[in-house]
């Protein structure tokens, strides 16, 4: 192929089929136009630490020496061509056009009035289903370089990856084919030279690893990064992803070949392969170094929030949503992840909100969002069970689940079967709302709240038949029944369920809040990926979808606008911004479009008959990101209703719950998914 790595011959910023070595058939993607492109491809793999390849050809952020909470901006130059000994150009100079298919980089870059063209793929080894593999504190370039002129070329490439800090004992590495490396200033710098032929090319390959097991998380506690259990250095590793460059490659494009061969929508593919970036930018997975350390040797995985945007590890109500990639494609490590939950679990049931901010691993948090924490914990042990069939692992986390919906009965204020909202905000404040939504604080008794709560009840009934334990499974019944009557009476407005109801009226807005919630069946949704029976009546369901899409769907071009009161305009949670100086200006969770939770509320429409408008949502919200902010690896969880760009949020957790719309467009749940052909082929790569 001429324009290896791909075909750049194609419109910038917009949606094409792309013609790319090692895809036998053009695959669906955007190429973008490199120097107006928001964040690039974070080069790295699970807890492996990762730096971004920017559209610019600049190294972006950096936090493989475990500059993890804020990642290191280095924003520098890691590759220049010297011409014949002489003229020296750093690749930002380049005209470059870029196609990320994570956690590949490819890019042509075009010094256009010197004759030469560079064509450049970088990956890191992220593989689905392989999560040993996906583990290699490694980066893996190659470079074909093209040449032009009429006469031949005498060039060297000059190899700038990212430094450790000076007088630290982080090791780096260079590994290639013909690659001299020394350092130089202090600096690792690796050189490769080559004569190339009038209007010829030539390839070249090479590595870079880092080794940085050792470091401290905000709580100031030691760990060692899982990769250091394999690799004694940086060397080793570098050399191990060197002998295996092809088959690395191969299993990459692989997994990702299988999504592209789908018939789900083009940029519902493109979605699903740059989605996992969020793995390679916040995850720490650590290892088991001692005897006193509970937990087992494959160690411990987390996902932050967001390293860069809201830095707390393990955030509860944000894990909901973005657990899917995990949960499908390293079950494993899913496990490990509850495992802790399980092992921070109090002595009423409580689950912690998270383990701790910023990346503290064992500072957990009580407290806070509590009225969504331990039920979702619930679920997700289901969930877990039904990804992977493992009765044992039921058994195992059974007793704590349970103990965690005991916890959540204690939040039922008037004894109605319905978990009671529980904002702790201080008079004419909005934080903590102690929902997802957390600066929009609700009042007595939610429709998301309570419809969650009723979700894990099903959760917990179908659990306890499961285990035998017919007095829990009765227990939730009674539950559920006293619940799904009390949430009719007191949020049925008689066409959508109200936001809350609360006859106290703490608000001052009234007994009643009837806006509409874009995501107000989130029960629904956690109910249809379980493969559970309904919570609420379908004749409703389908008159509140009417609502959302007449509501919430018509007040953006975006997705659909969080809340929105009866007369169709978008209701305000902060009124006068000025009384707010934390908060951004434009940071209001009701008059905005949040990623994840409508990712969700589309799914509602496909599960419930209404596949066109569920996919309309979906792609309206994704190609904000993707076409009109140009961050699909930068992801925000909240973006503007009017614009369609970022908000607040960046790289967010939550945003990968997209994983879960191929399931909704197949009407499988997660166990019927698990089994299906698309994960069966991801995970065989």
């Amino acid at each position: 192929m001429s324009n290896w790595p791909f075909n750049a011959d194609v419109p910038r910023n917009q949606w094409s089929e792309i013609e790319a070595d090692g895809f036998p058939d053009p695959v669906p993607g955007c190429v973008y136009d490199g120097h107006r492109l928001d964040g690039g491809i974070p080069l790295g793999g699970l807890g492996t630490g990762y730096f971004t390849l920017e559209g610019s050809g600049l190294i972006g952020h950096c936090s493989i020496f475990n500059d993890i909470v804020p990642p290191r901006a280095d924003f520098s130059e890691w590759l220049r061509v010297k011409i014949a000994g002489r003229e020296s150009l750093p690749l930002s100079t380049a005209v470059i056009a870029y196609w990320g298919h994570h956690p590949v980089a490819d890019m042509v870059c075009r010094f256009e009035a010197k004759g030469l063209e560079l064509g450049i793929r970088a990956f890191a080894p992220l593989i689905l289903g392989n999560s040993a593999d996906s583990n290699i504190p490694a980066a893996l370039f190659e470079i074909e370089i093209r040449n032009s002129r009429a006469e031949s070329v005498d060039l060297e490439l000059i190899v700038e990856p990212p430094q450790p800090p000076s007088g630290s004992t982080h090791d780096v590495a260079l590994a290639g084919e013909d690659i001299s490396v020394a350092q130089e200033d202090g600096k690792l710098v690796g050189r490769i030279a080559r004569t190339i032929e009038a209007n010829g090319s030539c390839r070249v390959r090479f590595v870079f690893a880092w080794h940085s097991p050792h470091w401290r998380d905000s709580g100031r506690e030691t760990h060692v990064n899982q990769y250091g259990m394999r690799y004694g250095n940086a060397a080793a590793a570098a050399a191990d992803a060197l002998n295996r460059f092809d088959a690395l490659l191969e299993a990459v494009l692989s997994w990702q070949q299988a999504i592209y061969r789908t018939e789900l929508p083009n940029w519902l593919r493109d979605g699903l392969v740059q989605s996992l970036y969020s793995l390679s930018k916040n995850t720490v997975w650590i290892a088991r170094t001692r005897k006193d350390e509970w937990w087992d040797d494959i160690g411990w995985f987390t996902h932050n929030e967001s390293h860069t945007g809201c830095p707390i590890t393990e955030t509860m109500v944000c894990r909901m949503h973005g657990h899917m990639p995990a949960l499908f494609f390293y079950p494993d490590l899913e496990r490990t992840t509850l495992e802790a939950f399980k092992h921070f679990q109090i002595s009423d049931g409580e689950i912690p909100f998270s383990y701790g901010m910023d990346t503290s691993m064992r500072d957990p948090r009580y407290h806070c969002q509590h009225p969504l924490n331990s039920g979702q914990y619930a679920q997700m042990i289901y969930r877990l069970y039904l990804r992977t069939g493992d009765q044992d692992l039921l058994t195992h986390f059974y007793d704590s689940a349970k103990r965690a919906i005991r916890y959540q009965f204690s939040l039922d204020d008037d004894d109605d079967g319905l978990i009671n909202d529980q904002a702790h905000v201080p008079p004419g404040e909005l934080w903590p709302a102690n929902q997802f939504y957390d600066i929009w604080p609700w009042w007595g008794t939610s429709a998301y709240v309570a419809g969650t709560w009723l979700a894990t009840l099903s959760c917990g009934l179908a659990m306890a038949s499961e285990i035998n334990d017919s007095d829990f499974a009765d227990e939730c019944a009674d539950w559920l029944e006293r619940g799904k009557a009390a949430y009719q009476d007191k949020l049925w407005n008689g066409e959508y369920y109200r936001l809350w109801h609360d006859p106290a009226n703490i608000s001052g807005e009234g007994p009643d809040c009837d806006v509409s919630l874009g995501n107000q069946l989130m029960t629904q949704w956690c109910a249809k990926i379980t493969g559970l029976a309904d919570i609420l009546p379908a004749d409703q369901v389908q008159s509140a979808l009417g609502a959302v899409k007449r509501l919430n769907m018509g007040a953006t071009e975006h997705g659909l606008v969080n809340g929105v009161n009866p007369d169709g305009t978008r209701y305000v949670s902060k009124p006068d911004p000025d009384r707010f100086p934390d908060i951004l200006p434009n940071n209001d969770h009701s008059t905005q479009v949040f990623v994840g939770e409508n990712l969700c509320a589309a799914m509602n429409f496909i599960y419930h008959d209404q596949r066109e408008t569920g996919l309309d949502i979906a792609r309206r919200i994704y190609e904000a990101v993707a076409l009109t902010s140009r961050t699909p690896w930068k992801q925000h969880c909240l973006i503007d209703a009017d614009t369609g760009l970022p908000v607040w949020g960046e790289d967010y957790y939550s945003n990968m719950v997209i994983w879960a719309l191929p399931m909704a467009y197949y009407n499988q749940n997660i166990a019927e998914f698990a089994r299906s052909e698309l994960i069966r082929e991801v995970t065989s790569a």
